[in-house]
């Protein structure tokens, strides 16, 4: 039998790079890729943030989200807006043009979701993303 953990990151790997060709095909005509959606989602829940606050939400460095940050502002779905309190920051805002897409990107993460948990119950789900979580948590306290 195969190492358990060497099948279990293949399979997490390929729904992860599955998921991404998913949404950059279902966002294609938007012009926002699977690596800028997420900020967009989080800036719609808080309806601003920081680059720091992005980078503790999901670990990732800093250099990679200015790219994305960078990117959608390019695109006018971002504004940043310096701040007044810390003048090396600048506070990110989504703009109309994001928010007139918002329902868009809202119902291809729901296309995605039931693609692939149409035969999964919610006590599966609930239990899978538990599982996930602690996993992760624990990836990230390794040190």
């Amino acid at each position: 039998m195969k190492n358990i953990y060497e099948e279990f990151g293949r399979w997490i790997s390929i729904l992860y790079r599955q998921f991404q060709i998913f949404i950059n095909n279902e966002l294609k005509d938007l012009n926002i890729t699977s690596g800028e959606y997420i900020y967009l989602i989080k800036l719609y829940e808080n309806k601003e943030l920081t680059q720091e606050d992005l980078a503790e939400i999901y670990y990732i460095d800093k250099a990679a989200i200015t790219r994305s940050i960078k990117s959608l502002e390019d695109k006018g779905y971002i504004k940043r807006i310096k701040n007044q309190s810390d003048k090396r920051s600048y506070r990110i805002q989504v703009t109309e043009k994001a928010l007139k897409v918002k329902h868009r990107i809202y119902n291809a993460l729901k296309s995605w979701d039931d693609l692939i948990s149409s035969d999964v119950n919610d006590g599966e789900l609930k239990m899978v993303s538990d599982i996930l979580k602690n996993m992760s948590v624990k990836a990230l306290n390794r040190d």
